[in-house]
């Protein structure tokens, strides 16, 4: 059993690899910028299109790039020109071919590109050139490494792994799982149930957006080019990439709590609602404030750390359509506008917890091909309820740090280091905000 894993390293480097490292992302950017600028040429003209093979035979070694890279960046253009097409014909008539001129973007190294001497992974940048040396801690994940990605002081690498097959399980027991943004996940197995909050993600998500507003209204005050522009740029920069590592280790711990759950009460199949499904063209009915509590919020990005995590415990993860399941009532089917955080029947009187009631209405429908059969699960009595992180702590020291949950699952996959960024301040009204300046 093969398995693929994205590891992310903050790294420091010294004043001559930054050097080449920052010419190689300009390089790259260049590269996509071009790209941008020959499909857009065609388009305009209606010319056909370039294939793959000949832009790679086009490009070759006109930039100062490994030719793996080059083809790397050529067909992570064309895999993005497919989605947005197949948005297209699905019909989101609003998806954008890739659009935007870039001045850096992070170059990527395949394995032919990649060696490792002693604590350093050496990054090639083709014959002729001094590769770029990163070095990397100590304990590196076992596997074959298959690629990395060079950002802005953080390396994305990409590693394989052989897993022993999982024996297959002796009983079937199955369990439901709703996400959403004040709870990111209530899971059930129609006896117990567990809940992650997700308030505490959400504020600060909220407490990026004010903080980058108010670093756009001193952006605007200022001329391009100007020192000051450029320091309230690097503010923008330290307060995104601060949120995106403690939303990382966040999630990370979530699932981890998630896939403890699952141990603890012997479920060996996950039904999560797919949040694929939705209605696109429905989107529109949503107030704004919901479009941007729901825009922020990553669930993507939870599913697919469940996916893997489950995965090493022999667990599927299987998604199904979450259509009705917060609005039916599980003791009768009778469907209520929900308001508020407790489901209350009008037809039966029957009360419980809001996110519960979905957790068990997609469990009710796993197991029996997609319909909700009424009176079969009820919402358990007794609902368990977790931080994913304390995150008032999270935001004063490092995320890495290990931090075990129930059934023993540590979160250590994440990593990152908050050295460099501002304490955040409570506001008046009890949310994270982060202070730029």
């Amino acid at each position: 059993m093969q398995e693929t894993t994205v590891f992310t390293y903050r790294v420091s480097l010294p004043p001559t690899e930054w050097a080449k490292a920052s010419a190689a992302r300009r390089s790259a950017g260049d590269l996509w910028t071009r790209l941008v600028k020959i499909h857009r040429f065609c388009r305009k003209r209606h010319w056909p299109w370039p294939t793959e093979a000949q832009l790679k035979a086009h490009f070759k070694g006109r930039w100062p790039l490994h030719s793996q890279t080059i083809q790397a960046l050529i067909e992570k253009f064309f895999a993005t020109m497919d989605g947005v097409r197949t948005k297209r014909q699905n019909g989101d008539k609003k998806a954008r071919y890739p659009w935007r001129f870039r001045r850096y973007f992070n170059p990527i190294f395949k394995r032919q590109a990649l060696k490792m001497q002693g604590s350093h992974l050496r990054l090639s940048l083709g014959r002729g050139r001094e590769p770029i040396r990163v070095r990397l801690p100590d304990a590196l994940p076992t596997g074959m490494r298959v690629q990395a990605e060079l950002g802005y002081g953080e390396i994305f690498l990409t590693v394989t792994r052989i897993l022993d097959d999982p024996q297959p399980p002796v009983s079937e027991k199955a369990g439901g799982l709703d996400i959403g943004v004040i709870h990111l996940g209530v899971v059930s197995d129609g006896q117990e149930a567990l809940a992650v909050s997700g308030r505490g993600l959400r504020s600060i998500k909220q407490g990026r957006a004010k903080g980058l507003a108010h670093l756009q209204k001193k952006r605007r005050r200022t001329q391009s080019g100007s020192r000051r522009r450029k320091r309230l740029n690097r503010a923008r920069h330290r307060i995104s990439q601060k949120v995106e590592r403690v939303t990382r280790n966040a999630l990370h711990h979530a699932a981890n709590q998630i896939v403890a759950f699952c141990l603890a009460t012997g479920i060996t199949m996950l039904y999560a609602g797919d949040l694929g499904t939705l209605n696109h063209q429905k989107r529109h009915r949503r107030s704004r404030r919901t479009n941007q509590e729901i825009g922020v919020l990553e669930f993507g990005r939870l599913e697919q750390y469940l996916e893997y995590k489950l995965r090493r415990y022999g667990i599927p993860l299987i998604k199904i359509s979450e259509a009705y399941t917060s609005q039916t009532c599980p003791h009768c089917g009778h469907l209520n506008k929900v308001a508020g955080r407790t489901y209350h029947c009008r037809a039966c009187d029957y009360q419980a917890h809001r996110d519960g009631v979905g957790a068990v209405n997609i469990l009710n429908k796993g197991m029996h091909q997609g319909e909700i059969r009424p009176g079969t699960l009820l919402v358990p009595e007794r609902i368990t309820y977790r931080r994913p992180v304390p995150f008032k702590r999270a935001l004063r020291r490092s995320p890495a740090e290990p931090r075990h949950v129930a059934g023993g699952i540590s979160g250590s996959e994440s990593g990152g280091s908050l050295r460099g960024v501002h304490t955040p301040r409570r506001s008046h009204n009890g949310s994270l905000r982060i202070s730029a300046l």
